[in-house]
Order: structure tokens, then C-alpha cells, then sequence
């Protein structure tokens, strides 16, 4: 059974999953609750409902660990308000663990979440920092993190935010998720 992490107990945990990065075993946790309107908003955009919010260590590790996220342990713990807050929320093309996928862009952040409609939970599996150059130029920043992008037919192949690569076809027009 899963309990919910207090704000407090959930630094401790991001900073566990970082410490022990190289330990196979992948801890789940229950980070927050969805509020009525983001859980409506949610709803609007996919058609399912979910209760709370997950991180899984495995899912911390990725996005902590790649320069190119440009994120900070603090970024991290804005999931719950992100999702909470976020009006700027998709709904991928593309299946993540054959897990629909929701986009939620907020305040320069994007974070990537699973829908888990049947346990009724959002697993937030990636994210990444773009607005807020901390370690790398500005101009690097713009192009965002390498193998974040999502590109639906496009003439080369592209990472998807899933991290598989997917040729499209030669002439169509491409569609970025990322910001």
C-alpha cells in the first residue's frame, strides 16, 4: 500500500532516489492529490479521471540526472502545483508504457505523466526546465532537452518523450510537444 509523503518527507525521498540512482529497486510514492478543477480539466483533455499524483524513483532519476532537463530537486517538488495549476494541458499522440500520456506546461516547467485511470493516479515520468537557463546558455536552453521533443511525420527520426525513435514521412509537416 502506498501512503502519501508529507511536503517535507517528499525532498527526502527525491533525494534517496539520487543517492542510490544505481539500486534496481523502483519506490512509487504518492506525492499529492489532483484538485476538483485540475481533475475537470484532466477529464476535458482525456476523458479519464485520476485522484492523486505519483513519482516513482526511477522517473526522479531520469530527470535529475540529464543535464539537458535543466532541472533543480525544487523543480521536482512543483509537480503537485504544476498539475494542480496548469491550464496549458495536452494530450500526447503517443502512449508512454502503454500509458496515455498528459503534457502539462506550467511557469517554464513541463512535466511528462502517465494516466493510470483504472488505480486512478498520474505517474509524472519526465520533466524538463526550458525558460530558466541555470547551467547552459541561453540559446541552448531555447532548443530545450535532447530527446524531448515529440515530432509526428517528420523527415528524419526523432526521439519521441518516451525515448524511442520513430521515422516519419518525407514532406509532411512536424509537431513538437515540448515548449
Amino acid at each position: 500500500m502506498l501512503r502519501r509523503l508529507a511536503p517535507e518527507e517528499l525532498k527526502g525521498f527525491v533525494e534517496e532516489a539520487m543517492k542510490n540512482r544505481h539500486c534496481p529497486n523502483n519506490k512509487r510514492v504518492i506525492i499529492g492529490e489532483v484538485s476538483d478543477d485540475a481533475r475537470k480539466r484532466i477529464k476535458a483533455v482525456s476523458g479519464k479521471t485520476v485522484k492523486s499524483i505519483n513519482f516513482d524513483s526511477s522517473s526522479i532519476i531520469h530527470a535529475l540526472k540529464k543535464p539537458s532537463h535543466n532541472l533543480e530537486l525544487e523543480d521536482l517538488l512543483l509537480a503537485v502545483e504544476a498539475i494542480n495549476t496548469a491550464i496549458d494541458i495536452e494530450l500526447d499522440e503517443r502512449k508512454h508504457q502503454d500509458s496515455d500520456v498528459l503534457i502539462f506546461r506550467w511557469r517554464g516547467i513541463t512535466f511528462l505523466a502517465e494516466i493510470h485511470a483504472r488505480n486512478g493516479y498520474l505517474l509524472v515520468f519526465n520533466a524538463w526546465r526550458q525558460k530558466k537557463a541555470r547551467s547552459r546558455s541561453r540559446s541552448n536552453a531555447a532548443r530545450g532537452p535532447q530527446g524531448a521533443h515529440v515530432q509526428n511525420e517528420t523527415t528524419h527520426n526523432e526521439p519521441l518523450a518516451g525515448g524511442v525513435a520513430r521515422k516519419g514521412n518525407d514532406g509532411d509537416s512536424s509537431t513538437t510537444v515540448s515548449p
